[in-house]
């Protein structure tokens, strides 16, 4: 790897003002930056405000010796490193160095050649750690698009985000506020971890902060050493670190993450500037997560209206599609169906026969019995739905399961007549109780069945009509819950996916 050495910054460390000129001077030669101290205390001032790279240290000089300003440089958890220089007597002194983490140590008296290859190498790997850390954080970005790009709702998308910050970087508690609609402040979405659930003050002192950092569009990295400078914290321990980074996407203010460490465990400016990236992707995440709902919901207004037209052509059915989304979610919570799924249920069960819009009301409003050229047109509401839902490209998950709801398990369903393997498991779901609630309502050309009747009905299909473990879990479910509880839980004002 090729060595860029003006890039580095290295502190010179000791109480002899020549030998500090001697090490500057070979360093400036070779491209390094160099600045000096002349004490352990006066080296630690000068880390804390300089950004640092290797820091060559003596290690008896007065107020701190070297072994000190290394304690406490491992104690702030700085992003540096340490090469010790070292007589004869303190030998062991560096040794004890190494342990605590020091790259390596130079005997006294040494030639300037002998510097600068001690430099070089630790400078070297030092490069080749920066590298590997940036491969790494490439990686890690990856990750967390993918992850964030498999979710589309709101909800989820928060809660795989944060999953992401605890994974890389291992805060003991860590907050997520998103912005309130239309109002002013923040409220918290996700909360993980104990440090700000036992602690209501800090948790309302750092939410007031992070309202300010979303208005300022700032970030803070806090820990004792400079959280007094915020008047908000004056007078309050703060026995922590914290990273708090706004959200916001093209100009848009869209919340705040905070972490927290207990303070033995700094953050550095790295990882800062790394939950800064991490912060960028979520907000992009978040706005596209808002933008689809939006649209999805006034698609769904929209598609919903023509279910509500489908059933004003036919007193019969009014309320038909509402029952069977209530029953397709019943079913498939029975069935410990994940939301999105759920979700998709509800949605096919409410546009279930949107596709007989196209159904003359002659045929829809028969008082009897259709024939078989009447019934070849009722066939034909499927392949309707299926032109309509295509057109609206957030329906394109529950398209099939719409298209396919009266196919049968046997292949002699319709529209396409395909057989169990085939056909869309919440298809299968939405065919039994679709079947159920038609049969259990008034209809134009007969009264509602009994349940038992219906159950039966049910019963006689399975394995031909309807898979025969979706009746059997159906007809238990009833059978438990009871019937009349199942059917006046219809009643209740219906939900739709993506309202809160």
């Amino acid at each position: 790897m090729e060595i860029k050495n003006d890039s580095i910054t290295i502190l010179v460390v000791d109480d002899e003002e020549s030998l500090r000129e001697i090490c500057k001077d070979a360093l400036k030669d070779e491209g390094y930056e160099v600045l000096q101290a002349e004490s352990g205390q006066d080296a630690l001032n000068v880390i804390m405000s300089n950004d640092i790279d290797l820091v060559i240290s003596d290690l008896r000089m007065p107020e701190m010796n070297g072994l000190q300003l290394l304690e406490k440089i491992k104690e702030k958890n700085l992003d540096l490193d340490f090469l010790v220089m070292t007589g004869f007597a303190t030998i062991e002194t560096a040794v004890e160095c190494m342990k605590m983490g020091a790259a390596d140590y130079l005997p006294k008296p040494f030639n300037i050649n002998h510097l600068l290859v001690k430099v070089n190498k630790v400078v070297r790997s030092r490069l080749e750690k920066k590298e590997q850390k940036r491969l790494s954080n490439i990686v890690r970005l990856l990750n967390l698009s993918n992850a964030l790009n498999s979710q589309l709702d709101l909800k989820s998308i928060c809660y795989e985000f944060v999953l992401q910050v605890q994974r890389n970087f291992s805060p003991d508690s860590v907050v997520l506020f998103l912005g309130r609609d239309n109002q002013r402040g923040l409220r918290k979405t996700v909360v993980r971890g104990r440090l700000f659930r036992e602690d209501p003050d800090l948790f309302a002192r750092v939410q007031s902060l992070a309202e300010t950092s979303l208005e300022k569009c700032s970030s803070h990295l806090l820990d004792s050493r400079n959280v007094s400078g915020l008047p908000i914290f004056n007078g309050h321990d703060f026995p922590y670190s914290m990273m708090m980074v706004p959200l916001f996407s093209q100009m848009s203010k869209v919340g705040v993450i905070v972490l927290l460490r207990k303070e033995s465990r700094v953050f550095s400016n790295d990882e800062l500037q790394l939950l800064s990236v991490f912060a960028v992707h979520v907000s992009t995440a978040i706005q596209n997560a808002k933008m689809y709902s939006r649209i999805r919901d006034q698609n769904i207004d929209i598609i919903y209206s023509y279910a509500k037209a489908v059933e004003a052509k036919d007193y019969y059915t009014k309320g038909h599609s509402d029952r069977v989304a209530v029953y397709a979610m019943k079913l498939g919570s029975y069935l410990q169906l994940n939301t999105k799924e759920l979700d998709a249920l509800y949605t096919a069960g409410v546009l279930h026969d949107i596709g007989k819009i196209g159904v003359p009301d002659h045929i829809l409003n028969k008082p009897s019995q259709l024939d078989e050229e009447e019934f070849e047109v009722m066939k034909s509401h499927p392949t309707i739905a299926r032109d309509i839902l295509s057109q609206v490209w957030t329906m394109k998950d529950i398209l099939p399961v719409v298209y396919h709801h009266h196919e049968r398990v046997d292949g002699k369903g319709y529209p396409d007549g395909i057989a169990d393997g085939q056909i869309p498991e919440l298809a299968k779901i939405i065919s039994v109780v679709d079947a159920f609630e038609a049969m259990t309502s008034d209809r134009a050309y007969r009264k509602a069945l009994p349940w038992e009747k219906a159950r039966d009905i049910l019963l006689k299909g399975r394995g031909t009509q309807w898979e025969d473990d979706l009746v059997d879990q159906w007809i238990k479910l009833v059978t438990d819950k009871g019937f009349a509880t199942i059917q006046n839980e219809t009643l209740l004002k219906p939900h739709l996916p993506g309202q809160n």
